[in-house]
């Protein structure tokens, strides 16, 4: 693209690389992506994926994205609940009350964290946690809701995985819950919770943490203007966008200048015909 070196690359998965069948917990890879993760290992790109799902822990998308030929080396797969877990850490708290499925609550125990499941707790056990983490859940009731809310008030940091609408699945858009739940946390107790997971930059920055590669030497990848392409713009990093999940071209050029994607594509079948991969002239130092 200009001649930077790239030595990142961060996939995002849903709708870019492939599409969960969420009925059955199974993935089916989108064409070239395959291809495209061999295109950037041949140019000597370290290869991640990042997701803003918190269906599953880290560990369970590899043998799930293996079965469908998508393979990731150990350690290269992100999701919100490991950035929080990362970030939650680097900011002191260490009791976290967590409303989620296993992808979001068992990232939070193995990091090591006090974890008090929402709706759950007893006694003043609400008053205690000094952090409040919503993931996706696919239930949620009152009894939570208050539990939360009760701990913000009493001083607890609200913290939400995402709060994107809807992600790319195999038979349509699935409902994001921790955006309209940390809503009602935010309508209810009127603090917003934070959210640590895409656009944020915190995904990025763990990625340049664990390999010492600036965020302008990585090149983002993903199917959302608003989610991937945003982080990727905010930290630096050059941005293509691809319009087999949610977004169209033009949902695509209608985002704000600095957070538009360097680049679009129909599909990543288009990925290998990029010239500016191989630019690889200038070094990280």
């Amino acid at each position: 693209m200009d001649g930077r070196s790239l030595n990142v690359a961060v996939f995002d998965i849903d709708g870019t690389l492939a599409m969960m069948d969420k009925a059955k917990g199974t993935y089916e890879a989108l064409p070239g992506a395959i291809r495209a993760m061999e295109i950037c290992r041949e140019a000597g790109m370290d290869v991640w994926a990042y997701t803003n799902g918190t269906f599953f822990t880290p560990e369970h998308y590899y043998p799930r994205l293996a079965d469908a030929g998508i393979v990731l080396d150990e350690g290269r797969v992100m999701t919100p609940a490991s950035v929080a877990a990362h970030h939650l850490h680097q900011t002191g708290h260490k009791r976290v009350m967590v409303l989620g499925a296993e992808g979001t609550v068992e990232p939070m125990r193995a990091a090591g964290f006090d974890v008090v499941v929402a709706g759950e707790e007893t006694g003043d056990e609400a008053r205690d946690v000094d952090a409040v983490l919503v993931g996706w859940a696919r239930d949620f009731n009152l009894a939570q809701l208050t539990s939360m809310v009760e701990a913000v008030w009493e001083g607890a940091m609200p913290y939400s995985v995402s709060d994107a609408p809807y992600f790319a699945g195999a038979k349509g858009r699935v409902l994001g819950v921790s955006g309209s739940v940390g809503a009602m946390i935010a309508h209810t107790s009127g603090v917003e919770p934070t959210v640590i997971g895409k656009p944020a930059p915190w995904g990025l920055e763990m990625i340049a943490e664990q390999t010492g590669v600036a965020a302008r030497n990585m090149v983002v990848i993903g199917d959302d203007p608003k989610l991937e392409i945003r982080m990727g713009r905010v930290g630096g990093a050059i941005t293509v966008g691809v319009t087999t999940g949610i977004a169209q071209r033009h949902d695509f050029l209608a985002a704000p200048p600095d957070w538009r994607a360097d680049i679009v594509l129909k599909s990543l079948e288009e990925f290998e015909a990029q010239d500016w991969l191989f630019a690889q002239e200038e070094s990280l130092t």
